[in-house]
C-alpha cells in the first residue's frame, strides 16, 4: 500500500511544475549575480536582469503556481493570476523609467518623468499586492498545497507597500535596505523552485 501511496504523490508533480521550478532558480541566481554586480547606472548585466531575467522568471513561477492553484479554486486563482501578470508588467515599465533616468542624470522630479513614475507606482501598488495577497490565502487555506510558501509570501507584500509609490518610508531606501530586499527576494524565488518541485501533499490511503 505505501507503494502506492507513492506512486500518486510522485504522479502530482506535473510538468508545469517543473518549468515553474528551473524558472525560480533562474530567478533566484539572477538576484545572486545583481547583489554581486556594481550599482553603477546602465550597467549592462544589471539592466538585463532587472527588465528581462527577473520578471520573466517570476511570471513564469507564477503561472507554474497557477495551475496547481486552479485544479481546486478556478476562479479564485484566475483573480490573483492576472494581478500578478499585469503587476509585473507595470514593474518592469517602473524599472525602465527609474533606469533609464539615472544613466541620463535626471532626477525623479524632472517632468514628464516624475507624473508617469508616480502612476506606474501607484498602479504596482495597487494591483501586485492583491495578487500576492490571493495567493497567499490560497496556499494557505487549499488543503492538498503545503502551506508553508505562504507565510514566505506574505511579508513580499509588506514590501511591496514600503518601497513602492506615496507609502514608501525614506529611510528605507538605503543601498544597505535594498541589498537586504534583493536578498529575500533571492531566498524566496529558492523557497517556490522547493515548492513546485515538492509533489502535492495529499492524505495517506489507508
Amino acid at each position: 500500500m505505501d507503494d502506492v501511496v507513492s506512486d500518486r504523490v510522485e504522479s502530482e508533480r506535473t510538468r508545469s511544475d517543473l518549468i515553474g521550478c528551473i524558472a525560480s532558480i533562474f530567478a533566484a541566481l539572477a538576484f545572486l549575480t545583481l547583489l554581486l554586480l556594481p550599482t553603477v547606472p546602465g550597467t549592462e548585466g544589471r539592466i538585463y536582469i532587472i527588465l528581462f531575467v527577473d520578471p520573466i522568471a517570476r511570471m513564469i513561477g507564477y503561472w507554474a503556481i497557477y495551475q496547481r492553484l486552479a485544479d481546486a479554486r478556478p476562479r479564485w486563482a484566475e483573480l490573483g493570476f492576472y494581478p500578478l501578470i499585469l503587476g509585473t508588467v507595470l514593474l518592469i515599465g517602473r524599472d525602465a523609467l527609474k533606469e533609464s533616468a539615472r544613466i541620463n542624470l535626471l532626477t525623479p522630479s524632472d517632468s514628464p518623468i516624475n507624473s508617469l513614475d508616480v502612476l506606474l507606482e501607484l498602479l504596482v501598488i495597487l494591483i501586485l499586492p492583491f495578487g500576492l495577497a490571493i495567493y497567499a490565502w490560497l496556499i494557505a487555506t487549499t488543503r492538498p498545497l503545503r502551506r508553508w510558501l505562504s507565510f514566505v509570501i506574505v511579508p513580499q507584500v509588506i514590501i511591496v507597500f514600503i518601497t513602492l509609490g506615496p507609502f514608501a518610508v525614506p529611510s528605507l531606501g538605503g543601498f544597505r535596505f535594498s541589498r537586504l530586499l534583493v536578498f529575500y527576494a533571492m531566498i524566496l524565488s529558492f523557497a517556490k523552485a522547493i515548492w513546485l518541485y515538492s509533489p502535492v501533499a495529499h492524505p495517506k490511503v489507508r
